[in-house]
């Protein structure tokens, strides 16, 4: 009975070991998981602080003058062009406008002047030496 008792602890304690020795190495598998994740995390982070990084420099407002003085030819707009509020056209307004006129046509003529108002192009060719096609300001 004796021996029935050791065999019985010898046993309990080995079965405790083997249990021990499987949850310290899914333990070492799990922390060598985390720092693997850990460095994940961190090279990600490098990458968000390069392209913040790059993205202010792109949206750069000076840049982007540049970039369209250099590439859309556009010049600053004559004060003659510029209109005050009032100076616009009232939709529905009687004798403003009669059935064949369009929405390009000029507006009336500014109090001390002779403005026109001008409505934006819907679509922008690039010159040909470029040979990229710009419809409505995106790229294709």
């Amino acid at each position: 009975m004796r021996r029935f008792v050791i065999v019985c602890w010898v046993l309990a304690g080995s079965v405790a070991a083997l249990t021990l020795f499987q949850i310290k190495q899914e333990v070492t598998e799990l922390e060598a998981e985390i720092k693997t994740v850990h460095r994940e995390i961190l090279r990600d982070q490098e990458a968000i602080h390069v392209l913040e990084a790059e993205w202010s420099y792109l949206n750069n407002p000076a840049r982007i003058a540049t970039l369209a003085e250099r590439h859309l030819q556009l010049g600053p707009i004559p004060a003659e062009r510029v209109i005050g509020f009032g100076d616009l056209p009232i939709p529905g307004e009687s004798g403003e406008e009669s059935p064949g006129e369009t929405e390009n046509a000029p507006s009336r003529p500014a109090a001390g002047g002779t403005a026109t108002l001008v409505t934006a192009p819907t679509s922008f060719e690039a010159p040909a030496s470029s040979g990229t096609s710009y419809r409505g300001g995106l790229a294709r």
